[in-house]
């Protein structure tokens, strides 16, 4: 999942492939956060890695998609995010893309997410091949964009 959104964020332009990334001249990187118990401090530790090198952070976490949770990141992360809007690339500002979510076959709402609606991330929803929302996809005010999803 995470080299599939990186390459439609980076993928370079003039490649033989019939695409181009968002932001071609990004630096992209990889850090695995999501295996096991993730604490406060493990998030914006994660949100905050090489900041200056990283332009990017995709970002695909948060509460459950179940419709019953609300939540959102906690004291450290939602100060991570803030300074990386301020401060990362070399003061120009991190950019935080978050996935809207899986949670549409049980009624979910992305607006009970407080990393997508954070003002310091743009939501990305999923559409189909046919340019209808995905069938997963959780809708809410925050979605800037969607992309195409192979389901």
């Amino acid at each position: 999942h995470g080299t599939k959104c990186a390459g439609e964020i980076a993928m370079e332009a003039n490649n033989s492939f019939c695409g181009v990334g968002i932001a071609f001249h990004s630096k992209i990187g990889g850090v695995r956060l999501l295996d096991g118990y993730v604490t406060d401090a493990m998030e914006a530790t994660a949100l905050t890695y090489n900041n200056d090198y990283i332009d990017i952070y995709s970002c695909s976490w948060g509460p459950r998609d179940n419709g019953r949770t609300m939540a959102g990141p906690g004291r450290l992360t939602r100060k991570a995010l803030r300074m990386g809007t301020k401060k990362g690339r070399n003061g120009k500002g991190s950019i935080f893309v978050w996935a809207s979510g899986n949670g549409g076959m049980v009624n979910d709402h992305c607006g009970a997410d407080g990393y997508v609606s954070s003002i310091y991330t743009i939501a990305i929803g999923a559409a189909s091949h046919h340019g209808l929302p995905a069938f997963f996809g959780e809708p809410c005010p925050a979605i800037m964009a969607v992309t195409l999803t192979g389901s």
